[in-house]
């Protein structure tokens, strides 16, 4: 598969070789729930996300949104559309340091239902049932529910500014990271994995954490598939191989557990 420059480009190029082909795989351990997103289907919903990044929370290219979604396939959508409208993705994990930049504040803050903000940014709250919907438990007053927001905006986005290479798309510890090093970071997981093409790589680390995103790029950037696996990390041995055999896994990451 040809090398992209953006995130947004590498979708458009996954949709146009194969929209129909799973790409994403969310299953939740304990319950047996799992949901299956085509290449087609998850374009739709990162450009409704992103729909609602634009004109429900006025989010622009280069503004800051903090995700914390724990290990569930909307915290995919969620940061894909982050990159899709040129936003810079801070994941729930990241720890600032004495290099980070000052101005840093996320203009919004997007976290799973249960799960407390910690900035004063303008929160939204996604529910996360299996297949998404409104929170079921209340939220903040002021806060956007983000079942009852994202289906009404359309499926197909136009971005405001169209993102670049060099667009800051991940805040790290250290700074920012530009599309195009996420891309590498995903390049290069997938090399320190020995991930094949096309291949099915089983996570159990949350896509709104650093690693579940580097492990998400690894994924897309080998035509293959990410299945995330909801406590997948605390199955046994023997549920573990019968997970991996079910879901015809190539790899299986490391990982220090969800977020």
């Amino acid at each position: 598969m040809p090398a992209a420059a953006t995130i947004p480009a590498l979708l458009d190029t996954l949709l146009r070789a194969d929209g129909a082909r799973p790409v994403v795989t969310w299953v939740d351990t304990g319950s047996g729930a799992r949901v299956e997103l085509s290449v087609a289907t998850l374009t739709n919903w990162v450009a409704k996300t992103g729909g609602l990044l634009q004109d429900g929370l006025d989010v622009e290219a280069g503004d800051r949104v903090r995700l914390d979604l724990g290990p569930h396939w909307l915290g995919v959508t969620w940061s894909l559309a982050c990159w899709a409208v040129g936003a810079v993705v801070v994941p729930a994990d990241t720890t600032p340091t004495d290099t980070t930049p000052a101005d840093t504040t996320p203009v919004a803050e997007v976290v799973g239902e249960g799960r407390q903000p910690r900035t004063q940014a303008r929160l939204v709250v996604v529910g996360l049932g299996p297949f998404g919907g409104p929170a079921r438990q209340p939220i903040p007053p002021g806060a956007l529910d983000a079942g009852r927001e994202v289906l009404g905006h359309p499926d197909h986005l136009v971005p405001y500014e169209t993102p670049r290479p060099a667009t800051p798309a991940l805040q790290t510890g250290d700074g920012p990271v530009d599309q195009a090093g996420v891309l590498a970071r995903g390049r290069g997981r997938a090399q320190r994995l020995d991930l094949p093409q096309r291949g099915r790589l089983l996570t159990s680390a949350a896509a709104t954490s650093a690693q579940g995103l580097d492990d998400l790029l690894a994924a897309l950037v080998t035509g293959g598939a990410l299945v995330l696996a909801t406590g997948s990390e605390q199955l046994g041995a023997l549920d573990l191989g019968e997970l991996v055999r079910r879901e015809r896994i190539d790899v299986t990451a490391t990982s220090p557990g969800p977020h």
